[in-house]
Parts: C-alpha cells; structure tokens; sequence
C-alpha cells in the first residue's frame, strides 16, 4: 500500500552546522521509522565556513511526526557535541 504524502506539512526539526551532522540525525531517525529529508546540504558544502543561517542544513519532518522524532533524538545515544539534539 502506497502512502499518502499530498496533505502533510513539513516542520524543520533541526539546523545543523554541515551536511554530516544532519545526514547523522536523518539515518537515526530513518532507522526509527520516521520520514525525514535534509535540506541544505549543497550550500554548507559550497561555504562551509560561512557565518551565516543560510549555510545552516535543516533536517525536515512531517509535522504530525515532530514530537516522535524529538523523543527517538533525545533517547539517542550523541556525543559531547550534542549532534542529536533537535
């Protein structure tokens, strides 16, 4: 049976600082069974060093799925630098 998408709203769960650290969250909460997708990603490569919110990759979910996701997050195993944290 196919999912039905047409009628879902995205909600940015994330900003990470690079593409890395939120394709790290994207593979947690994939493995969870949440649908999620990385937005960004192109422009941290291009200015990686760059100051500015636009260099920032937002992890994206459906807004129904957004507590779900901050639970799996917060459950997750990160290290010191807090990758996980949404």
């Amino acid at each position: 049976m196919k999912a039905n998408y047409d009628n879902r709203k995205l909600a940015t769960l994330g900003e990470y600082d690079n593409a890395v650290e939120a394709n790290m969250v994207k593979g947690v909460l994939e493995t969870n069974g949440v649908h999620c997708i990385v937005v960004n990603d192109m422009m941290s490569s291009i200015l990686p060093l760059a100051p500015l919110k636009t260099g920032l990759v937002k992890v994206m979910v459906f807004e129904q799925d957004v507590s779900l996701a901050r639970n799996i997050l917060a459950s997750a195993p990160s290290d010191d630098d807090g990758y996980y944290d949404a």
